[in-house]
């Protein structure tokens, strides 16, 4: 393909926007002011619920699950004391519990010390009892609290499950209802007035501490961090791009444009997000938007720099606007397209909110660049000409500035000693590739947020606790005949599955006793009960009738909890376990031991694995997948672009070869340095390959243009490096400072996508000052060597 033919295209794209001017500044101001409108519109959120499409098995399994047994969520409170059945503190869980019910919509019942539903024998049977009921109302003695204390910590369906065995720990626990509308919709709603109870100087002690946790509870703390890292990195990424204009374009128009540019395409495709209903991300949110700040700058740069070259050489701002369109106008608009190849490679992924971040920052893109090739040239246009360099002046810098002259002696150098440097760049490259194979994934949001947000802080002392836990799972069983858990063989292969779920090196054990809760701990406590309280008969019933007749009997004593854990068909049933943590690398043999159990125990019933570690796990073998598939479809897209630019599949492989590395050294960095694939991270290798490209299309480009002109490929290289080589390495800079401005981020995931891309980045460059020159100097894939006459 030859260059002059689509630079000659340019050219006249330019006289046909200078032509009509006044109608294209009127055209996108109108276009902008109606897709701005749909700002209001615009929904961002950020939920697990958003991670999978309908149609995943996972989703289908969860929703079965909660049309079973009500919604997997509850809001949690880990109450910390000297003693917690001290009166001031019973007095407030009591409070709590009360106006948590009262307070916060979806509650559907409390579970502390002063709401239980423990059965009691009497004379009729047994009754179901909650021994510190309406513990305000009720004037306890403290012989009477201590006597109950007693009495509680002798149930062993309690003790290091709701309560610690040495009482310094216990929950108060909010189970909620289905919700009616989306999980991030209804936690607006649950979580202000949960934590407005928690927070009230009413609950304020020196003798008790309140930790509050649960899903809802999280995720709602999650967003507002969220939120408030993403507003404070734009504003700072914002302030950054205007510095960087300063710096670089040293003028008010070089400053003012590309910010409105900026600003128009970003609000244009967001507000199209918010007319057509699509809802995105707010934890994502952050990438397109600095993206498309890093990148207006660098086009504008682009532009700008060619525009003052040949302004210093012509002195007339048409004509140099022309001139500055034909040169770089094509080269651009080429960089644009392999960023946005790129970035529309997360389109390949499972995961809804890559997707989304993928199409988003992909327009963004597109957008910004269509606004910079429109406001600038056209800004660029008025004013008065200037006077035009001599031809001595021309003859002796060519147009060059000192700046210019020192990178191309730099060049000089490093093609002179091109084989050196080829040989010590693929010794680094073949170094970090060992430690690609060492990273690893992993889900797991308190790492991922880090320990130096204040919630994140609260819930890891929560799990390093007797009864804390942060991630769970839950084992349903199914049959399809009804009362099927009438029958005790059932109920004591549902015990004996708990039992070996508890005995997995990853399930939370509190005391010696592992966290794993079912129907068979009510049922053995009625037993007990029915049997003198005799600690011989924590047991199952062997007779079936038997065991129907203390299910009935609990119910109608007023038990709330029986259909907590089994349906009311008695058809299926599940068993909770709690996890001691979340470890990527056993996550996936846990679920693939808990699934060969399930289905050993229960042969003639279907058994599944349903829970918010579940998801984390779907999404590990996501991650990798979506890693993947990203990669081969940015690399693959970006290496078909290449080849048909320069008409050589030759050419397009040599050209990737510099952008391959980048890639590589953020893979042997994660590995090396031990950090983790996540879902932000992830982004980093594709988005770096679609911006790495950039100048690597840049430098290449112009070494095809001055080659065609009849410059030997040594001369096409060295004036290529002295017309562009200080712009290159300004985009990179500014690129570097936007993603700067995360990596002093509080939450991990951010941090760790800003450092990521510098590493990239700077990468790149280093690739594009050397590999790509020597590369195209030692292969010359343009060719032989021929001199034009003119």
């Amino acid at each position: 393909m030859k260059i002059q033919k689509l630079n000659n295209f340019f050219r006249r794209l330019g006289e046909f926007q200078l032509k009509y001017r006044w109608i294209f500044l009127i055209l996108i101001f109108a276009v902008t002011a109606f897709c701005c409108i749909g700002l209001r519109n615009l929904d961002l959120s950020s939920s697990e619920e958003e991670w999978f499409d309908d149609w995943d098995n996972i989703k289908i399994a969860q929703d079965k699950f909660e049309d079973m047994f009500g919604a997997d969520d509850s809001v949690m409170a880990l109450i910390e004391a000297d003693d917690v059945f001290d009166r001031e503190v019973l007095e407030a869980i009591d409070k709590i519990g009360k106006r948590l019910e009262a307070e916060v919509p979806y509650a559907k019942s409390v579970t502390s010390l002063t709401e239980l539903s423990i059965p009691q024998g009497n004379e009729e049977g047994f009754e179901i009892i909650s021994p510190l009921e309406d513990f305000c109302e009720n004037n306890y003695s403290d012989q009477e609290i201590a006597e109950k204390k007693k009495y509680i910590l002798s149930r062993e369906s309690l003790v290091n499950s709701l309560v610690s065995d040495d009482a310094k720990e216990t929950w108060i626990v909010l189970q909620l209802e289905n919700y009616s509308e989306p999980m991030t919709q209804a936690m607006n709603k649950i979580v202000p007035p949960a934590r407005a109870i928690f927070t009230s100087p009413e609950f304020q002690s020196e003798k008790f501490t309140i930790k509050p946790t649960g899903l809802s509870y999280t995720e709602y703390e999650e967003s507002e961090v969220t939120a408030r890292e993403i507003s404070i990195r734009i504003g700072i990424g914002f302030i950054v791009m205007i510095i960087c204009l300063i710096i670089f374009m040293r003028s008010l128009r070089g400053v003012i444009v590309p910010c409105i540019a900026t600003v128009g395409a970003i609000g244009s495709v967001l507000g199209l997000n918010g007319w057509l209903k699509i809802q995105g991300d707010d934890q994502m949110i952050a990438l397109p938007v600095l993206l498309s700040m890093a990148l207006s700058i660098g086009y504008a740069i682009h532009y700008v720099n060619s525009f003052r070259l040949h302004f210093r050489r012509t002195g007339n701002r048409k004509q140099s606007v022309l001139n500055s369109m034909e040169e770089s106008g094509w080269p651009i608009f080429f960089t644009v397209i392999t960023t946005v190849a790129g970035l529309i490679s997360f389109l390949f992924a499972d995961i809804r909110p890559l997707r989304w971040v993928g199409g988003c920052s992909a327009c963004c893109v597109f957008a910004v660049y269509v606004y910079v090739m429109i406001l600038i040239p056209i800004f660029m246009s008025f004013g008065k000409d200037g006077k035009a360099a001599s031809a001595s002046d021309i003859a002796a810098m060519e147009g060059a500035t000192k700046t210019d002259l020192a990178v191309e002696k730099a060049g000089s150098r490093i093609i002179r000693r091109s084989v050196l440097v080829l040989i010590l760049s693929l010794a680094v490259i073949a170094g970090m590739i060992p430690g690609i194979p060492r990273t690893q994934v992993n889900m797991d949001y308190t790492e991922m947020m880090g320990e130096r947000t204040d919630f994140v802080k609260r819930l890891l002392s929560i799990l390093r606790g007797k009864l804390g836990s942060q991630y769970s799972y839950n084992v349903l069983v199914e049959y399809e005949d009804a009362d099927a858990f009438k029958s005790s063989d059932a109920v004591k292969r549902l015990d004996v599955l708990s039992q070996k779920l508890g005995s997995l090196d990853t399930t939370k054990v509190s005391g010696s006793k592992p966290r794993v809760t079912s129907i068979t701990k009510i049922i053995k406590e009625m037993n007990r009960t029915l049997n003198e309280d005799s600690q011989e008969a924590y047991a199952i019933p062997e007779d079936d009738d038997l065991l129907t007749q203390e299910m009935f009997l609990y119910e109608i004593s007023g038990g709330d909890d029986l259909y907590d854990w089994i349906s009311d068909d008695y058809r299926n049933a599940y068993i909770h376990i709690e996890m001691n943590g979340y470890e990527a690398n056993k996550i996936t043999k846990t679920l693939n031991l808990a699934k060969s159990y399930a289905s050993e125990v229960f042969p003639d019933a279907k058994t599944s694995i349903v829970g918010e570690v579940v998801n984390y796990a779907v999404m590990n073998g996501k991650l990798v997948k979506g890693e993947l598939k990203s990669f081969l479809g940015s690399f693959i897209l970006i290496l078909a672009l290449m080849t048909i630019a320069f008409g050589s599949l030759h050419t397009g492989l040599i050209a990737m070869i510099p952008n391959i590395a980048p890639v590589i050294m953020i893979g042997g960095v994660m590995g090396y340095l031990g950090i983790s694939l996540d879902m932000i991270t992830m982004t980093t290798m594709p988005m770096i390959l679609g911006i790495a490209v950039d100048d690597t299309i840049h430098f290449t480009n112009h070494i095809k243009f001055y080659f065609e002109k009849g410059l030997s490929y040594k001369d096409a290289v060295l004036t290529s490096y002295r017309e562009i080589g200080k712009t290159m390495g300004m985009t990179t800079i500014i690129l570097c400072s936007m993603f700067l401005v995360l990596s002093f981020s509080v939450m991990n995931c951010l941090a760790r996508l800003g450092y990521l891309s510098i590493i990239g980045l700077v990468s790149a460059l280093i690739a594009d000052y050397t590999l790509t020159p020597v590369l195209i100097f030692l292969t010359k894939p343009f060719g032989k060597e021929k001199k034009i006459v003119s």
